[in-house]
């Protein structure tokens, strides 16, 4: 850990550690802990990328593609099934054209 790069509180602190009175530390003290402190909160990361990393990117970008489509699939289902509803009056008059167009081609077809 370079020195220079500490927080200010920090070089506060150790400024009035080495103040107090009382025996001085090893002259090893001070590096030992900064590299205690340096693992325990920067832990070291791999050098090169492991083999699952790449089947684990792939993994999920097959996931975001099938929630894509699904959302897709159902964005174009619901155009179809928000039909308005119909009212009895325009039921029956459906079902009298109906009924209408096949006596006429019943009596086409004879």
């Amino acid at each position: 850990m370079n020195p220079y790069s500490m927080p200010m509180e920090l070089v506060e602190l150790e400024n009035r550690l080495r103040a107090r009175p009382g025996d001085e530390p090893t002259a090893g003290l001070r590096d030992r802990v900064l590299q205690a402190v340096a693992e325990s909160v920067l832990p070291e990361q791999p050098s090169s990328a492991g083999p699952w990393d790449g089947w684990y990117w792939a993994a999920v970008a097959a996931g975001i593609l099938i929630v894509l489509n699904l959302s897709m699939i159902s964005a174009s289902q619901d155009e179809f099934s928000a039909r308005p509803a119909l009212s009895p009056n325009q039921t029956s008059a459906e079902l009298q054209t109906l009924r209408m167009l096949e006596a006429q081609q019943e009596g086409i077809f004879k």
